[in-house]
């Protein structure tokens, strides 16, 4: 389905950016429910060492000059509708590695409230735009983050501007279900988010933040 953007994707790049970021979580997990069972070992496995992606410390600066920042997350509730937030480490690190994010942001953090496989489940963004990303920063990235998000949830279907709990907010659905949103906080921090399920946490999210 042909999307509708309000603001168009600033360019190829930015989007492909947008689409690594956002997507790649969405496509693993999707690929993941499609397969069969994979095979069992021959031998068991054990290990006492937790098994996944490893935080960095924040500070971390990428190849490109990109900050990490999980501190950022703290401007965010620690729960949504009893679900935690948590830091998304591979997230982040793809970030850290893209020379476009540095483009638009300089400080950046990702988390995520439960995988794709679950009945509900949010992937967000809150990252600190440049002071001289310019005025086409927050605009462009709206729409390139909608593109994005819904590039594996069969495209944008929609996108409209609300006001929910006095934030002004972008918001786009996907033609295949998901929600995404976006919106600027105070001290041009922007928070963008995409999300599935019947709770609908990333308006709930939208409502537990205040000034």
């Amino acid at each position: 389905m042909n999307s509708d953007l309000r603001a168009a994707p600033r360019s190829p790049d930015h989007r492909r950016l947008v689409a690594r970021l956002v997507a790649s979580l969405v496509s693993i997990a999707l690929a993941a429910v499609a397969c069969s069972p994979a095979v069992s070992p021959t031998a068991p496995f054990y290990t006492e060492v937790p098994i996944g992606p490893t935080a960095l410390p924040v500070g971390t600066v990428g190849q490109y000059g990109l900050h990490l920042d999980s501190t950022l997350l703290g401007t965010l509730p620690k729960t949504v509708d009893a679900y935690p937030i948590a830091e998304d480490p591979d997230g982040e690190s793809q970030a850290l590695d893209d020379p476009d994010v540095v483009k638009t942001f300089d400080r950046y953090a990702a988390g995520k409230i439960g995988d794709i496989s679950d009945d509900n489940w949010l992937v967000l963004t809150v990252a600190h735009l440049k002071p001289d990303a310019g005025a086409d920063a927050y605009p462009g990235w709206v729409g390139s983050f909608a593109a994005g998000a819904c590039s594996q949830a069969n495209g944008v279907a929609a996108t409209d501007t609300t006001t929910i709990n006095f934030w002004q907010v972008d918001t786009a659905t996907c033609a295949g279900g998901p929600i995404v949103y976006t919106l600027e906080l105070q001290n041009d921090i922007v928070l963008s988010m995409v999300g599935y399920g019947p709770r609908d946490l990333g308006r709930k999210l939208i409502n537990a933040i205040y000034n």
